[in-house]
């Protein structure tokens, strides 16, 4: 069995370690014989001769083990699809580069809204100038009310109330005795005063009231009484005598009998004047100067009449 047991040794140890066996270490191989003491190497005792290893047989088990490491570590790479089948190294994508997007520029809003000018405006004064005329319901009354009787309608003024008066003592009373008047405006030549002078009325129903002057700081100027056609409120003023609105001329005749009367025309309308020795007392419209005829009115003298 010489030779041909030592050729199939090794093969079997090989056999061995591919099916996952312990090899089998062969027997040491026959080399050449240990030299003898006559040979020259005397130096090596045959106890050290009989252990030493032989190195050719130690690592013989190792190259199928690494074959089959090899090839299970190729089969997991391709189950990891780290190969393909074309290349021996795995190829991986570098990643796309990102895409910078520009940023959109924005325009930055002030947050600090400015402040809303505000219009300062000059608080109002209440004060009575040439051109201010109060309203009718902001008069005072002053003292106490006269009673309807006692306002007779006079040369001089309306009862106790005499012209020249200051404005505003004359309409407060007026208006302690009748209430607030109904109207007041500018007054001019209409109502008995001078062309140049800037002033007021004021109006109950039939009677109006002139002020030369604003009603702050003028005076009692004057009066007119008409039958009013649809009146707003009652008022039964007469003269001293008792003339009214509405009596006829022969009544106006027989109270002032003594007196100076005269009857005159001016722009189509028929006019009494009742005067005495010293000057025009009352005037006024009547309808006809016949006795059948109406007083249509009781005037107090102009200030700027001659």
């Amino acid at each position: 069995m010489g030779a041909y047991a030592d050729d199939r040794v090794p093969a079997m140890a090989g056999v061995a370690a591919v099916h996952g066996q312990a090899p089998v270490e062969a027997p040491p191989a026959p080399g050449p014989k240990p030299p003898t003491p006559e040979s020259g190497d005397a130096g090596l005792a045959p106890a050290d001769e009989e252990h030493e290893p032989d190195p050719s047989g130690r690592f013989v088990w190792l190259i199928p083990a690494l074959i089959a490491a090899v090839a299970i570590v190729v089969i997991a790479l391709f189950a990891f699809g780290v190969l393909d089948g074309t290349s021996d190294t795995a190829t991986v994508a570098a990643p796309a580069p990102a895409t910078t997007v520009p940023a959109t520029p924005t325009t930055a809003v002030p947050t600090t809204i400015p402040p809303v000018p505000t219009t300062t405006v000059a608080p109002t004064t209440t004060s009575t100038t040439t051109t201010t005329i109060p309203d009718p319901s902001s008069f005072q009354a002053v003292g106490e009310a006269i009673p309807v009787s006692s306002l007779t309608l006079k040369a001089s003024g309306i009862g106790p109330i005499a012209f020249d008066d200051d404005a505003e003592d004359a309409i407060g009373r007026l208006v302690a005795s009748l209430g607030q008047p109904e109207e007041t405006g500018a007054a001019g030549e209409e109502l008995g005063l001078c062309d140049d002078d800037d002033g007021r009325f004021a109006r109950w129903a039939g009677l109006t009231v002139a002020v030369s002057g604003t009603f702050a700081d003028g005076m009692f100027a004057g009066y007119r009484y008409e039958d009013e056609a649809v009146p707003t409120m009652h008022l039964d003023l007469a003269t001293p005598s008792g003339l009214r609105v509405g009596d006829t001329v022969s009544t106006l005749n027989r109270i002032y009998s003594s007196y100076q009367i005269d009857y005159v025309s001016s722009g189509g309308t028929n006019l009494f004047r009742l005067s005495d020795g010293k000057g025009l007392l009352l005037w006024g419209p009547v309808s006809s100067i016949e006795d059948s005829g109406q007083v249509e009115g009781i005037y107090a003298p102009d200030v700027c009449s001659p």
